[in-house]
């Protein structure tokens, strides 16, 4: 099995209880490394919508330098990737790839060159909001736009290197985002809005926008974004299969990636509870019908070659 999350919100689990990769209590935890031929992790630090200025910044830093702190405790079981030759040695290294995100675009405290400083610091993804209202614009509390600030901030993420992610992003900031971007972005933890009417899942017509483009949309497992109401955490696996299913008959073979939102505060099957179980899922797809070629992609394949092409 190969395995290629492109969200947890584990870093700040971790920090908060004072673990590390080796002693995880966790839903992300290195207990069964063993059992994937390759694993890559996009390590998201999610900024509050309580936080602004340079406090956003300093968030970020702390907890990107606790990260560094446990990857280079982790007895040599995992690799933080400052760039995609990093990443591909890591994996060749039977090593835990970790790739640095930012979800919620307050982590630049309202400042452009604040994209240098996280560049910098080898960020390669960003989410433009949370649920809330920041100087870039909105999650689904709001029906606003992007703001002109995050509109430049789009074009000097792209002209930086890093990748754009859309989760998050109301439908009005979305349409924007379309005007703005000029290379292909990602939903890093969006579902189908046509499966589960959730505004934080994506309508049909804005997946199709990310397989035009050649984006990324990765699969969430939180219940709520798969049904409604929420069902507790229990008997998601069909679910779970409409969702990708819908996604394959829209044209998205080559977008469908895992975004598990793993130690976001989310319920989800135990069945699919951890990276493992997520990995193992691939074998549910193919008893369903879905070509194991498929599969692969949706496990590893799709987001390896998107961030093959666009990680600097």
């Amino acid at each position: 099995m190969k395995f290629f999350d492109l969200h947890c919100d584990t870093i700040e689990e971790l920090m908060k209880r004072g673990e590390n990769l080796l002693n995880s209590t966790a839903q992300f935890n290195m207990r069964g490394q063993s059992r994937l031929k390759a694993a890559v992790q996009c390590m998201a630090i999610w900024v509050p919508d309580s936080i602004r200025g340079r406090e956003a910044v300093w968030f970020v830093d702390r907890h990107e330098a606790y990260l560094r702190k446990i990857v280079e405790h982790s007895q040599g079981r995992a690799v933080l990737a400052d760039s995609f030759s990093d990443l591909e040695k890591g994996l060749k290294e039977r090593k835990w790839g970790m790739i640095r995100t930012i979800e919620g675009g307050a982590a630049l405290g309202g400042r452009l060159e604040n994209i240098g400083h996280f560049k910098a610091a080898h960020f390669k993804m960003m989410t433009l909001t949370w649920n809330g209202k920041n100087e870039l614009g909105s999650g689904p509390a709001s029906e606003e736009g992007l703001t002109t600030f995050g509109k430049e901030a789009v074009r000097e993420l792209e002209a930086a290197g890093i990748i754009v992610d859309c989760s998050h992003l109301n439908d009005a900031g979305f349409a924007d985002l379309l005007h703005q971007a000029k290379k292909p972005f990602v939903a890093s933890h969006s579902n189908l809005r046509s499966c589960c009417d959730h505004p934080r899942n994506l309508r049909e017509d804005q997946f199709k926008e990310l397989v035009r483009r050649g984006g990324l949309c990765g699969i969430n497992l939180y219940s709520r974004f798969l049904s409604v109401p929420d069902r507790g955490g229990e008997g998601e696996r069909e679910l779970l299969f409409r969702h990708i299913y819908r996604m394959l008959e829209l044209g998205g073979e080559n977008v469908i990636a895992w975004g598990t939102d793993f130690d976001g505060g989310i319920t989800c099957d135990p069945s699919l509870g951890d990276p493992y179980k997520a990995a193992a899922f691939g074998s549910y797809l193919t008893a369903r019908g879905i070509p194991r070629g498929t599969v692969e992609k949706f496990s590893f394949e799709n987001a390896y070659g998107f961030f093959k092409r666009h990680m600097e």
